[in-house]
C-alpha cells in the first residue's frame, strides 16, 4: 500500500506541478507587477492585447514597439510564511511548534499555488500587435487531516480524511492578434475600441477528479479505505476573444475596460488518460500483524489507468475596470478585477489594485503598488524601469500578505527587456 500511494502522490504532484513549468497566466509583466496589477488603463503597444486590445488605439501609443524576451514566476500558500517555513525546516519540533504550524492551516486544507509566464518576440505596429506567450497555472489543495496526523501521530488524531484534497493545472501556449481603433475624437479626448483573438494550443492538463476516504483508529486497531482518480491530458486547441473599451479625457485622464475570455473555449484530445487508485484495509488489531498468513490480506490496494474519452474545459471570463491619471513626473492608477469562475490562479472574489510610478528622471521610473481580494489577498509591490532611449528594461516585484519580504506567504517576480520607437 505505501508504494502504490507514494506512486499516486508522485503522480499528482508531477500532473499539478507540470504545468507551472510551462507557465501562467497571472499578469506576470513587471511594469504591472510593480504597480499592484493596476494596468488595465495604461497597458500600451504589445502590452496591451494582455490587458485591454482597446489601448492599441490610443493617440499616446509608439509606431513600432518589440518584445525581446519576458518572463515572470508566481508562488503562494495560505498557511506559512517564509521566516515561519524557514524557522521550523530541520528544526526538532516541540509541541508548542507544532501548536503553532497546525494552527496556520486553514480548516479547509493547505493551498499551493504556482505560475509562470514567458514571452518573445511581441511586437506592435500603430494600432495592431501580434503577440506569443506560453502560460500556465496549477493549484493543488491537501486536506488539513494528513499534515496533523504527520505533526501529532494517530494517539491524538483518531480520524484522517482526504475528502479536501483537490487540485487543477494547465498549460498553454497563446498565440493572438490584436486591434484597436478610435471611434470618436475630440479635443483632449477620444474613445477607442478594441479584440484579441487567441488562438490556444493546449500543452498539458491535469485534474484530481476524485478523492476520498480515509483511516480510524479504534480502540483496538485500525480501519479504513480511500479512492483517488486523477484525469490527464497532453495536447488540444483551444480559442479566446477579448473585447475592450478605452477612453482619454481631460488630456491626462484615461479609463478603460476590458473583457477577457469572453468567448473561449479548450478541446483537449491527446493522450488523455484517467489514473485510478485504491486501498481499502479490514479492521486490523495488533494481533493481525503476528498471525502467520494475514499480514497479505490486511489491506488490499490497487490501481489502473485507462485512456479517457475528450473533454473541454473554458478559461474563466473576466471583467476589469481601470482609471489612470498621466502627470509629468507621476503617473497613478486604480483597477477593479472580477472573474466569474475560479480556475487554478483565478477567484470569484473582487479585486481591487492600487499602483503609482515616479519619474524623477526619465530614465529610471520607480514604482509601487498594493492590491486587495481575489484569489491572492493583500500585495505590496514594488519594481523600476531603466529606459534608454529605445532601449527599456523593466523589473517587478510583489509580496502577498505582508510588505516585509520574511513574513511573506508568496512570492511574484517578473522581468523584461523590449525596444520602443516613437
Amino acid at each position: 500500500m505505501i508504494r502504490l500511494f507514494e506512486k499516486s502522490a508522485f503522480l499528482v504532484m508531477s500532473v499539478l506541478t507540470w504545468a507551472t513549468i510551462c507557465n501562467a497566466d497571472m499578469g506576470l509583466h513587471p511594469r504591472a507587477i510593480g504597480m499592484g496589477g493596476a494596468y488595465t488603463a495604461l497597458a500600451r503597444d504589445f502590452e496591451a492585447p494582455n490587458w485591454n486590445p482597446a489601448n492599441l488605439g490610443l493617440s499616446d501609443g509608439r509606431k513600432f514597439t518589440l518584445n525581446i524576451i519576458g518572463t515572470g514566476a508566481a508562488i503562494k500558500n495560505n498557511s506559512l510564511s517564509i521566516a515561519e517555513y524557514n524557522r521550523y525546516t530541520g528544526k526538532l519540533l516541540n509541541e508548542n511548534d507544532k501548536e503553532i504550524i497546525i494552527n496556520s492551516i486553514p480548516a479547509s486544507g493547505m493551498t499551493v499555488d504556482l505560475g509562470a509566464e514567458a514571452s518573445a518576440l511581441n511586437f506592435s505596429i500603430g494600432n495592431f500587435a501580434l503577440t506569443q506567450r506560453a502560460f500556465g497555472s496549477s493549484s493543488l489543495n491537501v486536506d488539513r487531516d494528513p499534515l496533523r496526523l504527520m505533526l501529532l501521530g494517530n494517539a491524538v488524531l483518531r480520524e484522517v480524511e482526504v475528502s479536501d484534497t483537490r487540485g487543477e493545472s494547465y498549460a498553454f501556449a497563446d498565440l493572438a492578434a490584436s486591434y484597436g481603433q478610435a471611434v470618436k475624437s475630440w479635443q483632449g479626448g477620444e474613445i477607442c475600441l478594441g479584440a484579441s483573438i487567441h488562438y490556444l494550443k493546449g500543452l498539458a492538463y491535469g485534474r484530481v477528479i476524485e478523492a476520498t476516504g480515509g483511516v480510524s483508529t479504534t480502540d483496538t486497531g485500525f480501519v479504513g479505505d480511500g479512492l483517488l482518480r486523477v484525469r490527464t491530458s497532453f495536447g488540444g486547441n483551444g480559442y479566446a476573444i477579448d473585447f475592450g473599451a478605452a477612453m482619454r479625457f481631460q488630456d491626462d485622464w484615461y479609463f478603460s475596460a476590458a473583457w477577457k475570455n469572453l468567448i473561449a473555449n479548450a478541446d483537449w484530445n491527446v493522450k488523455n488518460e484517467e489514473y485510478l487508485a485504491w486501498f481499502a484495509m479490514r479492521p486490523i488489531t495488533l494481533e493481525d500483524f503476528f498471525l502467520e498468513g494475514q499480514s497479505d490480506s490486511l489491506v488490499t490496494s490497487g490501481d489502473t489507468s485507462y485512456s479517457a474519452p475528450g473533454f473541454s474545459s473554458r478559461p474563466s471570463p473576466s471583467m476589469a475596470l481601470g482609471l489612470a491619471r498621466k502627470l509629468r513626473m507621476i503617473t497613478w492608477s486604480v483597477d477593479w478585477h472580477q472573474a466569474f469562475f475560479t480556475e487554478p490562479g483565478v477567484s470569484v472574489n473582487p479585486r481591487v489594485a492600487f499602483g503609482m510610478e515616479f519619474k524623477p528622471w526619465l530614465f529610471l521610473p520607480v514604482r509601487s503598488g498594493i492590491a486587495f481580494g481575489g484569489g491572492q489577498g493583500a500585495t505590496y509591490s514594488a519594481g523600476l524601469g531603466f529606459n534608454q532611449g529605445t532601449f527599456h528594461f523593466d523589473l517587478g516585484l510583489a509580496n502577498s500578505g505582508s510588505p516585509l519580504p520574511a513574513d511573506s506567504k508568496g512570492l511574484r517576480l517578473a522581468a523584461a527587456l523590449g525596444l520602443y520607437f516613437q
